[in-house]
C-alpha cells in the first residue's frame, strides 16, 4: 500500500503528538529527581549537623551525589527530548509545505486522478 498525504500527514502529527507528550513527561521525571537530590542534600548536612555516625552520613552523602549526577543526566535527557520535540513538529510542518497543496489541487480537481500505474511508466 503506497503511503497517501493524508497516512503521511497523520502520522506525522501522531509522532509530534507523542514526541512532545513524552518530552513533558520527561521534564516532570527530571524536574523531581532534581528536587529529591537537593533534599537528600539537605538531609545529609542535616544529619551531619546531628553528629549522625560518620558512615552513615559519608553514605547519605554519596546517595545524595548519585542523585545529582541522576538529575544532571535527567535533565540533559529531557533537553534533548525538547530537540526531538521540535523536530516533530518541523517534520509535520514541513509535510504540510511540501505536499499540502498537492493534496489541495487534487481535491479540487474536477478531473479524477489517472491510475497509480500511469505516473510510474516512462
Amino acid at each position: 500500500m503506497a503511503l497517501t498525504y493524508r497516512e503521511l500527514l497523520r502520522q506525522v502529527r501522531a509522532l509530534a503528538r507523542d514526541v512532545r507528550r513524552a518530552t513533558d513527561a520527561h521534564k516532570k521525571t527530571a524536574t523531581a529527581m532534581t528536587t529529591e537530590a537537593k533534599d537528600t542534600g539537605r538531609i545529609v548536612e542535616q544529619i551531619a549537623a546531628l553528629k549522625v555516625d560518620s558512615a552513615t552520613v559519608a553514605e547519605t552523602r554519596e546517595v545524595a551525589r548519585i542523585m545529582q549526577g541522576l538529575s544532571e543526566n535527567a535533565l540533559a535527557y529531557a533537553t534533548a527530548a525538547d530537540e526531538a520535540s521540535r523536530a516533530a513538529v518541523a517534520a509535520e510542518q514541513q509535510a504540510v509545505t511540501d505536499h499540502g497543496g498537492i493534496q489541495q489541487a487534487a481535491d479540487s480537481s474536477a478531473v479524477p486522478m489517472a491510475d497509480r500505474q500511469w505516473y510510474t511508466q516512462e
